[in-house]
């Protein structure tokens, strides 16, 4: 069998692009910047505090911190399944370095450093400007004690640290799914997993199981010692790589979104009053009654957001089309805009609710000029950011016509 023809087989294997799952990626990361502003009124600690303490944010919160990483990495592994249809493993493999590990790199050394550079600041650690500390404080490789954190670091980046450590971990995989022994298992997975709400059912229980196996259930985002983080996260990008080459799955999972709309709002419900009720009010152990509601929040919920965004939103547009160019720069930029912005704000003496909302939409308008202005018209930043090299053809030179000729 020929490349092409084994890159169309794949290719029709995989069934039509689902674009749901370019507005489940767009929205999960718009709601991203919502959260990470959130941060900054709560008590849980965030890089910016604004002394504001809500309670209303943190109800949300709960809710949406159990499933929203989960979910990108889902995506994540869609779009890889994709890309190793249209290249060799090694050709993903250099590209991998190029969209992931170059934007890192260049994040931890200059987009990330001005979020230390505040909160340093408004800790109290450091006075100076931010050139004093970023050639002296942050390339200090060490943990800093007064900070709790290492210089330099990579903070957000660290979505980006794990998703391409596992796309190199994962090549085996992806050679086996691109193979016919892979293709025909993938086939009978399909056609078993589709049945009734096993796609609801059979993942949970491989999240429980993932939970048993492990003792530390704290994703702490230390990419050396988070091991219960490494398996729920590697374990979404299976999901949505070998989901890809399942056009079904998906079709299961609108079958069943009304079944796990129920589960979702019944399990948040329970996760809520355990949040917000006193201790002597539960007669139970409020550790295990909150692991395990989470559970059920976490996986009811990625499957409820993707059963409703395949029933409501597999089509495409100019604004699909935009906002999938724009999301990785504002990924990279959002928590250092934020960050920044937020030091200035709480400042000026206004209600939570419009600090907030001053800081949130700020965010949105500050990145959209960056990447408009900046980051799409100079082709360095353009890689640095994540996007293609983008070819400016040559302008061509014509003669002037002799009146003579």
């Amino acid at each position: 069998m020929s490349s092409q023809s084994a890159e169309k087989q794949l290719s029709n294997n995989m069934g039509e692009r689902q674009y749901f799952l370019d507005w489940v990626r767009i929205l999960a990361f718009a709601f991203l910047i919502l959260y990470h502003t959130a941060l900054m009124f709560v008590d849980w600690g965030f890089h910016i505090e604004s002394g504001h303490n809500s309670i209303f944010l943190k109800s949300i919160m709960i809710l949406s911190s159990k499933w929203r990483l989960d979910i990108l990495f889902i995506v994540s592994g869609v779009a890889i399944s994709y890309m190793i249809t249209k290249m060799t493993l090694k050709s993903f493999a250099w590209q991998r370095v190029v969209k992931l590990y170059l934007p890192l790199l260049f994040a931890i050394a200059v987009i990330v450093a001005p979020q230390s550079y505040y909160e340093a600041i408004q800790k109290g650690v450091f006075e100076g400007s931010f050139w004093q500390f970023w050639t002296s404080q942050y390339f200090t490789f060490s943990w800093d004690e007064r900070m709790n954190a290492p210089f330099p670091t990579y903070n957000h980046m660290w979505y980006v640290l794990y998703l391409f450590h596992y796309t190199i971990v994962l090549l085996p995989l992806f050679y086996f799914i691109n193979s016919e022994k892979g293709k025909l298992m993938l086939a009978k997975t399909e056609s078993w997993l589709t049945k009734g709400s096993r796609i609801i059912w059979i993942p949970l229980a491989i999240y429980l199981a993932i939970f048993l196996a492990i003792d530390d259930h704290d994703v702490n985002h230390t990419f050396y010692n988070d091991w219960y983080g490494h398996a729920i996260f590697i374990f979404a990008v299976i999901m949505g790589c070998t989901f890809a080459r399942m056009p079904k799955v998906w079709q299961s999972f609108e079958k069943n979104r009304y079944l796990t709309l129920t589960l979702g709002l019944i399990s948040y419900s329970v996760l809520l009053a355990i949040f917000l009720s006193p201790d002597e009010m539960l007669p139970l152990d409020r550790t295990v009654a909150w692991d395990y509601t989470s559970l059920l929040v976490k996986w009811s919920w990625i499957a409820l957001i993707i059963g409703f965004a395949r029933k409501y939103l597999n089509y495409t547009n100019s604004t699909l089309k935009y906002c999938n160019a724009i999301v990785y720069p504002f990924f990279i930029l959002h928590q250092t805009v934020i960050i920044v912005l937020g030091f200035y704000v709480i400042d000026w003496g206004l209600s939570g609710i419009l600090e907030f909302l001053v800081i949130a939409v700020g965010t949105f308008a500050i990145c959209s000029l960056l990447y408009e202005l900046l980051i799409k018209r100079v082709n360095i930043l353009r890689v640095l950011f994540g996007l293609k090299w983008q070819k400016r053809p040559f302008p061509i030179k014509t003669q002037p016509i002799s009146k003579f000729s």
